[in-house]
């Protein structure tokens, strides 16, 4: 029962101090998932040297760092796209750095390094793209959207939970991830679908099929986001990423979800510029 109150203690103060950030503006929202995204990337290193590997870890977080700070930027259109260039030279600069470290495995911690920047960086990165919707053609600052994704991912994820305990049978993908059925996945997709319905009475300006659109690949892509990050972890033989939240795990654990649905959104929006 303390294990129960400690996790919903602590998911409810999560979920305060993101959507805190997230509606107190542009340089809140930026400086609290600056810090998220490399302490994310710091974990995806940490289980990478669990399994016996050696990424380059802080020429990595610096260049995870420097992409978010630049999309921000680059979003809010107060720097060029070409302004990209910088992280480019940092991570062609891996393998010349690599010369030096004369560690096993090059090829693989090279590797692992520019993934942990396509995995988790990217992402995140993306989310200030949704900060500063371009197909709206504005440059100021709109939190709608970033509410919506995140309401859509814990929508969805009640959803699974319920429908998933309750008429559960079928596994889903039973090799990575032994609870999850079809059946919690139809769950998540109508909970994510009321909550886009919903949404379009407290933001207008949008509409249902755009909102479900949405929803429906935070549902699709969140799901497989999650199924990727644990089979990361079994291949390392871990439970969780990290010991971020008691009760709650890592940051992976946490924010697996947008890691494949962010950039699928993003690009999905480009349709509607």
């Amino acid at each position: 029962m303390k294990e129960f109150q400690a996790r919903t203690l602590w998911g409810a103060l999560f979920v305060t101090v993101l959507l805190g950030a997230i509606l107190l503006g542009p340089y809140t929202f930026a400086t609290l998932f600056l810090i998220l995204s490399v302490f994310a990337l710091r974990e995806f290193y940490l289980l990478c040297r669990t399994a016996g590997f050696s990424p380059q870890f802080y020429p990595g977080l610096i260049a995870g760092a420097l992409l978010f700070i630049l999309s921000f930027f680059i979003a809010k259109h107060s720097i060029p796209y070409k302004s990209f260039s910088y992280v480019l030279f940092l991570i062609y600069a891996f393998p010349v750095y690599e010369l030096f470290r004369k560690t096993k495995n090059p090829l693989a911690n090279l590797a692992l390094t520019t993934f942990g920047i396509v995995f988790v960086s990217i992402p995140f990165s993306l989310l200030n793209f949704l900060a500063f919707p371009e197909f709206e053609e504005k440059t100021i600052y709109n939190y709608e959207l970033l509410i919506s994704l995140f309401l859509f991912v814990w929508a969805s994820d009640s959803g699974a939970y319920i429908f998933g305990v309750k008429f559960g049978k079928h596994r889903l993908f039973e090799r990575i991830s032994p609870k999850k059925s079809w059946e919690g996945l139809f769950g998540g997709a109508i909970t994510a679908l009321v909550a886009a319905w919903l949404l379009t009475y407290l933001f207008p300006q949008y509409s249902f099929v755009l909102l479900g659109v949405m929803a429906m690949i935070v549902v699709i892509a969140g799901t497989l986001g999650d199924l990727v990050e644990s089979m990361i972890k079994r291949s390392v033989d871990v439970k969780d990423s990290g010991r971020f939240m008691p009760g709650h795990g890592g940051l992976l654990d946490r924010f697996d979800s947008i890691l494949l649905a962010t950039p699928i959104i993003y690009f999905a929006f480009q349709f509607f510029r």
